[in-house]
């Protein structure tokens, strides 16, 4: 039997005897990445962080890797489906995906916590977030291994990407750049991918800037500056138009968008400690509110909480 032959048995062997142990591992890392989630984001925007399900790699792609691997290297062993698993280590993947690159540098720190894996064995941890890859491909990845009821433990990967960096991924058709590809990608594909990574890689640090910016802003403690203020304390009504944990925004007759932040929201509730503000009010109530005006924003003060 030809070596190309015994790799595509042994592959195909690995597929019947492990796929249910590669599925329910997957469901596992799925559920503890959601308790992550929760633990990492408590009192804060959860979907900051979203786990976005799982793939089991397909065969023909793990035959793939594993035949370059074995052309690289003609020394290498294949023998049986245990090998299989210890050359590719990515079969069972899952994706964390990022609002900006703090948040995902919160989670790739999680990730190669042992206090916070638990059972899980970190095995490898690679940054590609700076410098990124020769692509422009950006991400964090981590191997994990993951005890099975179902025989030998699971290799699984986890990327952890911004929601920009997975977007480019998309539009350029990342997979031309993985090894064993069908297609190359021209010189000019690659300056412009590239180029559309540095772009993207720019909004996801303002992003990051403004998420700062609005934390400081909106932050329980943060207090108006009564000098700023000048006396500007008329009251008007104003319509609600979003609301999250920690500020909601409300818009004025005129159209005028200002926040209302959850320290004043706090301080009506008469509750102590971090609060919701999205527990308090709601899309669409209606607000008799004082404004307030400083050189970092407008405020809309609620002068009582909506009736329950």
């Amino acid at each position: 039997m030809s070596n190309e032959s015994l790799l595509r048995t042994i592959v195909e062997r690995a597929y019947v005897e492990r796929l249910d142990a590669w599925q329910t591992a997957a469901v596992r890392i799925k559920h503890w990445l959601k308790e992550q989630q929760k633990g990492l984001l408590k009192d804060k925007d959860i979907s900051r962080l979203d786990v976005d399900g799982h793939r089991i790699k397909d065969a023909a792609r793990t035959l793939a890797k594993l035949t370059e691997k074995f052309d690289e290297d003609p020394q290498l062993e294949v023998r049986d489906t245990d090998d299989v698993e210890d050359q590719i280590r990515d079969i069972v993947g899952i994706k964390v995906l990022c609002k900006s690159p703090r948040d995902q540098s919160m989670m790739f720190a999680a990730l190669r916590d042992p206090e916070q894996l638990g059972s899980f064995e970190l095995i490898e941890s690679r940054d590609y977030t700076n410098p990124p890859k020769a692509s422009g491909y950006r991400a964090c990845h981590v191997i994990l291994r993951i005890p099975s009821d179902q025989g030998k433990p699971v290799f699984a990967e986890i990327q952890v990407k911004t929601r920009l960096q997975d977007a480019w991924s998309e539009l350029t058709h990342e997979d031309m750049y993985k090894p064993g590809a069908a297609m190359k990608p021209s010189k000019l594909h690659g300056e412009f991918a590239r180029a559309m990574a540095n772009m993207l890689a720019t909004v996801d640090d303002m992003a990051d800037t403004l998420a700062v910016e609005l934390t400081a802003l909106t932050d329980p403690e943060h207090e108006l500056d009564p000098v700023a203020m000048r006396e500007q304390r008329s009251a008007i009504d104003v319509r609600v138009r979003a609301t999250g944990p920690k500020y909601a925004l409300a818009v004025d007759g005129s159209g005028r968008q200002g926040l209302i932040p959850a320290f004043a929201v706090r301080k009506l509730s008469e509750t102590k400690g971090t609060i919701k503000v999205s527990d308090f009010i709601a899309v669409d109530d209606r607000l008799r509110v004082s404004v307030e005006e400083d050189s970092k924003g407008l405020y809309y003060i609620p002068l009582e909480l909506p009736r329950g």
